[in-house]
């Protein structure tokens, strides 16, 4: 009997919940949840969580959910409910936030996907240099681009540059 309500439970549920220990052994989980803990972590056993969330768990920073970020396919924001006073038990409830839509959806207005990228990384607060670093450019280039993004959109500063970027990149702010 157990084992029948146990897979109802499992494929029924439409969130993705998992049950861990604080040995990092899954004790239930919704197929949902299986779903993502495959296409955002590398390599993930049946019975085991993932390395990344296994550390959270253990150092008990958990009051505030746990950010996965994966390049295409977005982020996971993972909430712990423990389960049990010692903590050593923990209901996780996985969430898929709504992605980014990254640099490409810059390239909307009006720039090219060079000047897109740029823009991106002022929006996410990083300096020229940085920038430069990340795309692996040379700081005067970013400086050029920059500039020519500025005047395509028709602003004086990053912080305006930002602003614009942003109204794209979320369209509900």
């Amino acid at each position: 009997m157990h084992h029948g309500v146990r897979e109802i439970l499992e494929n029924t549920l439409n969130q993705a919940l998992l049950v861990a220990n604080t040995r990092g052994e899954i004790l239930f989980a919704t197929r949902k949840t299986r779903i993502l803990l495959q296409s955002f972590f590398e390599k993930g056993t049946e019975n085991e969580v993932p390395d990344e969330i296994h550390i959270w768990l253990i150092r008990g920073e958990t009051s505030k959910p746990l950010l996965v970020r994966h390049p295409e396919k977005g982020e996971i924001e993972i909430h712990n409910f423990p389960l049990s006073a010692s903590r050593n038990l923990s209901l996780l409830r996985i969430e898929r936030r709504v992605v980014d839509p990254g640099p490409k959806a810059l390239v909307a207005l009006g720039l090219t996907a060079r000047e897109a990228e740029v823009l991106y990384w002022i929006t996410e607060g990083k300096t020229n240099p940085e920038i430069a670093v990340i795309l692996a450019a040379a700081p005067d280039t970013v400086k050029k681009h920059a500039a020519n993004l500025y005047a395509k959109l028709g602003v004086p500063t990053r912080t305006s540059a930002a602003r614009c970027a942003l109204s794209v990149l979320l369209p509900s702010a």
